[in-house]
């Protein structure tokens, strides 16, 4: 689903009541994939994005695009809706051997993106959403709605009858639902080993978590390496050699949603900045490892971890 691989873990009293979440489960992410994927041509959101005008859309996909814009302000742009803009500059780059010139990509970004309302509803009626898109900027939310995915489908088999425990795994979006906790190692980040030593272990329970940043992907442009991971403000790669820059940044926060999108956003800023801003936010804990493998955690981090398995 949405182009990568889904893990399903669930504790009932017995087989019949386990498969049934399991059906519970796979069909609110089917019904999830059709409003997010971007590899479903008649998804709802690729619908949305050659619609123009102020058009309908699901509370899902106006919850979505409504967090994004919210996460863009916080992390002062260090995330961005329209990033993947850049990525054809940088894959060009990669058969010409020259750095990309992106300024005028990042003169579009700076214009406003979308704008989405929600209208709620009178004498008991459900609220509906509107959006119109503001900009021809290719727009990404995959990460994000992964989580956000990960978070539904959990809580929808969570509810149903005789389930204690669900894990759902979306391509590394992790959500742990249940009285028992979850041990996640964490991978190293210098090795494409699958079977390394983890760096380290942090328990999660009733929480979701994200790692992002491990050095799988990237550009070579002129023989030499770059990030995939690409920082909005400036249209360039994060990761390169530079003091303190994050390559891997692993997050446990309340929500899949939450854990994935700050994954993204600590890839981008400095450690310093990372800390203070988790450390701003309610239940969210980070481990950053820079380029030199020095390690950086906050107190809520400290108090999860575990030993690496």
């Amino acid at each position: 689903m949405l182009g990568t691989t889904l893990e399903v873990q669930i504790l009932a009293t017995g087989q019949a009541q386990a498969m049934r979440a399991q059906q519970v489960l796979l069909a609110e992410i089917d019904r999830l994939e059709l409003i997010f994927s971007r590899f479903l041509p008649h998804s709802e959101l690729n619908r949305w994005l050659k619609s123009s005008g102020q058009v309908p859309v699901s509370a899902e996909l106006g919850q979505v695009l409504q967090q994004a814009l919210v996460w863009k302000e916080l992390s002062g742009g260090a995330f961005h809706p329209a990033t993947e803009a850049l990525s054809p500059r940088w894959k060009a780059a990669e058969v010409s051997g020259v750095l990309p010139e992106v300024s005028a990509v990042l003169d579009e970004m700076a214009q406003p993106l979308y704008t989405v309302q929600e209208q709620a509803g009178q004498h008991g009626q459900v609220s509906h959403w509107t959006a119109e898109r503001h900009t021809h900027l290719p727009l990404g939310f995959n990460a994000f709605a992964k989580g956000f995915i990960a978070d539904l489908s959990c809580e929808a088999a969570f509810t149903a009858a005789g389930v204690s425990q669900v894990v759902v795994n979306i391509g590394g979006d992790l959500r742990v639902q249940g009285p028992h906790g979850v041990q996640v190692d964490i991978a190293d980040p210098f090795t494409l080993a699958d079977n390394a030593a983890p760096i380290a272990g942090v328990r999660v329970q009733n929480m979701g978590a994200a790692t992002s940043g491990r050095a799988r992907r990237g550009f070579l442009v002129g023989g030499v390496w770059h990030s995939h991971v690409l920082d909005p403000r400036s249209g360039q790669p994060t990761g390169r050699q530079q003091a303190g820059q994050v390559i891997s940044a692993s997050v446990v926060a309340g929500s899949s949603a939450s854990a994935d999108v700050l994954a993204t956003i600590f890839s981008v800023l400095g450690p310093a900045d990372s800390l203070r801003l988790a450390d701003s936010l309610s239940g969210v804990a980070c481990l950053l490892v820079d380029h030199s493998g020095q390690q950086y955690r906050n107190a809520l981090w400290t108090q999860l971890e575990t030993d690496a398995a």
